[in-house]
């Protein structure tokens, strides 16, 4: 009887053994799964920090300061993509698709509030047209930041530039009075407001090109007249706008001024008509038809309208390119482009609006 006993003692023993050798395996793969997981996420965590980096002016015309302009996020930006609102604008994009004649259609989003942001076809090219307009504008109130009395400066509107812009096939005419004087100020407000071909050519003829070309320079990107096919996406195109925004350009008074110019603009086709009346939109767009080699015949037509919308608490920014090839019967006119831009301003309004 007690060697039965003692051998039933033993398997409980050995029981006992087998199950704290499988509970220390088990702990220990546990422990070692859990630091590789660490590790592992640590470095992910590691890289997607590393991966945040300063974008700076690239220039070196101070000693003691590299002036800041924002953030390239690297991959923790897919952290911050939309996809909700992304997919709903895609969907829209592939149903205009299905309209042959509407060749691309480019989008980008962000949200200064929380940095979300979406995007369709954002990284394809697009001619900007008088959307560079803008820089022109920046470049002045950069000179003026030095000398603010370039603002006052009176500028002749001379029949040479008149007749340089009446001979474009597809340019719109100035509102300029030839022979009459004009203030800088004056000149910078009608070309942005109004997108004034003549007001904008007034102003490059004298413009300080140094500070201009710093400008092109600092933002990275090439001077449009040195290049025959000057072309630009909806993502990088949105920096200035974002760079406005947060005044890390401008001074405050000039970033405020730019923008402010830029909410009078008198194009409401587009992304302002997409939003409800009485909602700032600092905006500018831009036109660019492509034609045959000897300039009389319409390929294609690009509208583009990019543009800070103030919606109430949560201001973003938006920009958007369409491009559509042109069939000759006229079925195919700026009125339906700014219909799409409309259209997906205002998906984008109303996905926001509905998020409060």
């Amino acid at each position: 009887m007690s060697n039965f006993a003692g051998k039933n003692n033993f398997f409980k023993v050995s029981k006992i053994k087998i199950i704290l050798i499988c509970l220390c395996i088990f702990i220990f793969a546990f422990g070692v799964g859990y630091y590789v997981s660490f590790i592992r996420n640590f470095k992910w965590t590691q890289d997607i920090v590393s991966g945040i980096v300063p974008v700076r002016e690239n220039n070196f015309n101070y000693q003691f300061i590299y002036p800041l302009l924002g953030y390239k996020f690297g991959n923790a930006r897919y952290l911050m993509e939309d996809k909700d609102l992304e997919q709903q604008i895609n969907t829209y994009v592939q149903n205009q698709y299905q309209n042959n004649t509407i060749n691309n259609i480019s989008v980008f989003y962000r949200n200064f509030l929380n940095n979300k942001w979406a995007g369709v076809n954002a990284d394809v090219q697009f001619h900007p047209g008088s959307m560079m307009k803008v820089l022109v504008m920046m470049a002045y109130f950069r000179e003026a930041q030095l000398d603010p009395s370039i603002l006052q400066q009176n500028l002749i509107y001379s029949d040479d530039i008149n007749k340089q812009i009446s001979v474009l096939n597809y340019g719109q005419n100035s509102n300029l009075v030839v022979g009459q004087s004009y203030t800088v100020d004056q000149l910078i407000q009608t070309m942005i407001k109004d997108s004034d071909n003549g007001a904008n050519d007034l102003l490059l003829k004298y413009i300080n090109h140094k500070i201009l070309d710093d400008v092109f320079n600092d933002f990275n990107i090439k001077n449009p007249d040195a290049t025959t096919d000057f072309t630009i996406s909806t993502t990088q195109y949105s920096d200035f706008l974002r760079i406005l925004y947060n005044s890390t350009y401008l001074s405050e008074i000039n970033s405020e001024k730019a923008l402010s110019i830029m909410n009078k603009s008198t194009f409401h086709d587009g992304i302002s008509a997409g939003v409800p009346t009485g909602v700032n939109v600092a905006q500018k767009y831009g036109e660019y038809v492509d034609t045959d080699a000897l300039h009389q015949n319409i390929k294609n037509i690009e509208l583009s309208n990019c543009g800070i919308v103030y919606f109430p608490n949560n201001p973003y920014e938006v920009c958007i390119n369409v491009k559509g090839s042109y069939s000759g019967d006229g079925h195919l006119d700026e009125q339906k482009l700014a219909s799409i831009i409309k259209d997906i301003s205002s998906i984008i309004y109303n996905y926001i609006n509905n998020k409060k």
